[in-house]
């Protein structure tokens, strides 16, 4: 096949945006938002006419600052961004650098709550109102105040309170709500856990991780294998940089996908980045073992029965018996209890003469609870069996061990309750442990999302704001620079700092170099800062940490979420911010009709999931994720994909990159039946009209010119060559 090297076809286009100072970008986590239709921008009539869009800030805090900077990089020459700001008073330093040259006016001083100040501001003529101040009630009060005025405007909104984000959304409409720290607090966590992961999230029931890695000589899912096919259902390449490539041109700003082309080999030493589906949640709940496995067969077999409403119950009450330990025993104790009454009656029955089974029954129950002494006391002229003796024995005895059992679980369960303050703290861990200095709100969710990786670690705080931290993880409360040499900082694997003073930060993060460097090894660092060219300039000084802007990583998803976009979650690569971003497809957009090849490579991002209108949204997305690049869009269609900012302004403004253009040319087969199939894949693949490849085919030998990217242009090769003797030349070269 010839295909053409260097870059792949999207470097026709634009290429990612950069600026004086590097962005540094948040990595995954877990977004408050739930799914809302989204469209892509629909073409403008007017091509000559300069398109503006209105947005609205209120607050110019860290966050504020950071998302006005980012709303302006989907500016373009045709397509303005108009952006005003309010805010009670102006901060006392301004975090992005020449910001008010970013807004098309002085930022109002007022309320933002008060429909004057709002309507001043030209709330009623903006497509979107940003309300990220740091008191999350005003950010509610005025986005009920900006959907009174303006009916049509988009509310994001920064807010914590996931219960009444959910009601606002249902009742004001068009509305989204993020927690900033929230967001960028997995990039934190990710970062100190130094095993490579830089993503992971959760589409339905299947998670999704994105690892970054050398490739080893030995691997087999990669070393040796041409990039192409590593586009497989359950993995996807996102990066690739050679060996040879050092790590600071690794760094530089650059096309975030497909720096590569379909026949590159994969080398050992290459740098790689990929995404792979790791399980479902679902699938392993169902596999869990368990010892009454008769007993789950058997309420599968109720479930799957006509009318699931009381399989579905059954199914409810086993979830509720295996959460905790002693239901399971007292549940054990039932059956066995019934099954041992049951016994008794019938031994009864059949060995005491005379005896019917009213009696029998009520024997048996007396013999269950302990009346070994009033049954056999009245039975003594009787002609029973020894061993009937003996076996009512055990029967009591039995009893009375699982009561015991029983009662002594109850008594644990209500001790452990009341008196949980007596427990001791945990041990500050000893080795490969991750050292937390800092615990706001930040730092309590970098703790949630690292003890769920079960990865020990150790809190250092000056003020420790949830008691119940204490429990779970081992705190240490007091200065930071004096407490840290009692966390074992010469065996931890990493440090992570994210007190709300940079400053502090910054002295921690030194104090940790050194002490690291007097024990001759490296300790890998992630320091949080808030100001933009601090972090710049931070950076050159610790070359080997990682340097966060917290809310600078925040920034770019609520920006995203102002143009309509629905945000699931995010992740760094390449210092640069992934966005997973979810659209529904709807009448007039631009992606209607168009192949998920055109979609990927003519905007530079990766469909991870597409999924018919006609499907359910629940369930299971196996046969859904990583869709092939021949699936063609249609109205009402869901799509996610990676994106970067730019790649969404570029489906914000139907700006896709130009294909290049390519001769087929083709021999006829030797069997006249392959031509059908071959028109078949040639339509698949290309988008060409079905007519026209049938034509083509028909009319073999001959050549047809085709509109295909790269990867396009080499899969097409791959399927017709299994047919045909064909040739594919570049024509743009």
């Amino acid at each position: 096949m010839a295909i053409a090297d260097g870059q792949n076809s999207p470097s026709h286009g634009q290429s990612e945006p950069t600026h004086a100072a590097r962005d540094h970008q948040p990595a995954f986590t877990k977004s408050t938002v739930a799914a809302q239709p989204m469209t892509a921008a629909v073409p403008s009539t007017t091509a000559d006419a300069t398109q503006v869009d209105h947005f609205l800030v209120c607050g110019l805090g860290s966050l504020g600052q950071y998302c006005i900077y980012n709303l302006q990089r989907f500016a373009q020459r045709e397509f303005a961004v108009h952006i005003t700001a309010i805010d009670k008073k102006f901060p006392e330093d301004w975090e992005v650098h020449n910001l008010l040259d970013l807004l098309a006016s002085p930022p109002i001083l007022g309320d933002c709550c008060n429909e004057e100040v709002l309507l001043k501001a030209g709330v009623q003529s903006c497509r979107a109102i940003l309300l990220v101040t740091s008191n999350e009630n005003v950010n509610i009060e005025a986005a009920i105040a900006a959907r009174r005025l303006n009916p049509k405007i988009r509310l994001v909104v920064r807010s914590s309170k996931h219960n009444l984000n959910q009601l606002l959304k249902q009742h004001l409409g068009d509305f989204v709500a993020f927690e900033a720290t929230e967001l960028p607090a997995a990039t934190f966590a990710l970062a100190g856990l130094r095993a490579g992961i830089l993503g992971s999230f959760n589409l339905g029931e299947h998670r999704l991780q994105v690892v970054q890695q050398r490739v080893h000589p030995r691997d087999y899912r990669l070393a040796g294998l041409p990039a192409a096919l590593l586009h497989k259902p359950d993995f996807r390449l996102l990066s690739h940089f050679p060996a040879e490539a050092s790590l600071p041109a690794i760094a530089q700003p650059r096309r975030a996908f497909y720096q590569w082309q379909p026949t590159t080999i994969v080398q050992p030493g290459d740098t790689v980045v990929y995404l792979e589906v790791i399980g479902s949640r679902l699938a392993a709940e169902e596999t869990e073992p368990t010892q009454d496995g008769l007993i789950q067969k058997l309420l599968h077999w109720l479930r799957g029965l006509p009318g699931e409403g009381m399989g579905q119950r059954l199914g409810r009450f086993w979830r509720w018996i295996q959460a905790n330990q002693a239901r399971r025993v007292v549940l054990a104790g039932l059956i066995t209890g019934v099954v041992l009454w049951i016994s008794a009656a019938i031994m009864f029955k059949s060995t005491v003469p005379g005896i019917n089974w009213k009696k029998a029954i009520a024997s048996g129950a007396v013999l269950l609870f302990g009346g070994y002494g009033d049954i056999f006391g009245g039975l003594d002229n009787d002609p029973v069996p020894g061993w009937v003796y003996l076996f009512s024995f055990l029967i009591t005895l039995v009893s009375f061990l699982f009561v015991l059992g029983a009662l002594g679980l109850i008594a644990e369960h209500l001790l452990s309750s009341r008196f949980d303050f007596l427990q001791k703290r945990p041990p500050i861990p000893q080795r490969n442990h991750v050292v937390l200095v800092g615990l706001g709100r930040l730092g309590q969710r970098i703790a949630t999302l690292l003890t769920s990786f079960k990865q020990p670690l150790v809190a250092i705080t000056e003020q420790l704001e949830n008691a119940a931290l204490v429990t779970e993880i081992p705190v240490i409360v007091g200065n930071p620079i004096q407490e840290l040499n009692r966390v074992n900082l010469a065996t931890a694997k990493s440090i992570i700092v994210v007190t709300d003073d940079q400053m502090l930060n910054l002295e921690v993060a030194l104090m940790a170099r050194e002490a690291a460097r007097k024990l001759g090894r490296q300790l890998e660092m992630v320091v949080r800062t808030y100001d933009q060219r601090f972090s710049d300039n931070l950076q050159n000084l610790l070359p080997d940490a990682r340097i966060l802007a917290a809310y600078g990583l925040s920034g770019e998803a609520f920006a995203g979420a102002a143009f309509g976009e629905n945000i699931l979650s995010l992740f760094q690569m390449n210092d640069q911010t992934i966005l997973v971003t979810e659209y529904y497809v709807q009448e007039g957009d631009s992606l209607v009709g168009k192949l998920l090849a055109q979609i990927a490579y003519g905007y530079s991002v990766v469909p991870i999931l597409h999924q018919r209108s006609t499907l359910p949204l629940v369930g299971d997305l196996s046969e859904h994720l990583m869709p092939a690049d021949d699936r063609v869009l249609q109205v009402g269609d869901r799509l996610i994909v990676l994106a970067t900012i730019n790649g969404l302004r570029r489906i914000e403004r139907s700006d896709i990159a130009p294909p290049k253009r390519w001769r087929l040319t083709a021999k006829p087969p030797l069997n006249q039946t392959f031509l059908h199939y071959a028109g078949n894949d040639l339509a698949r693949i290309s988008g060409c009209s079905l007519n026209v490849a049938r034509a083509f085919m028909n009319s073999l030998p001959a050549s047809i010119e085709l509109d295909l990217y790269d990867y396009q242009a080499y899969h097409l090769q791959e399927e017709l060559s299994r047919r045909l003797l064909v040739t594919l030349t570049p024509l743009d070269d």
